[in-house]
């Protein structure tokens, strides 16, 4: 079950991630672009913030690890 909700969380911010940064450097219009960098360090901020650390300390726990 965890497996499932840490590989989704992941895969989900991957894909966020991944476009707002192609939106980021790509896009042509300047107004797209500063809300794509916006998104991009929301994301970045929820990855690293204590979602993906609660995540990680879950996996480790689980892992025996922790």
């Amino acid at each position: 079950m965890w497996n499932w909700l840490i590989g989704s969380y992941t895969a989900v911010m991957l894909a966020l991630l991944a476009c707002a940064g192609f939106v980021a450097v790509w896009m042509q219009n300047a107004q797209q672009r500063a809300d794509a960098y916006r998104v991009l360090k929301l994301v970045v901020g929820a990855v690293t913030g204590t979602g993906g650390v609660v995540a990680l300390a879950l996996r480790l726990h689980d892992a025996g690890l922790l």
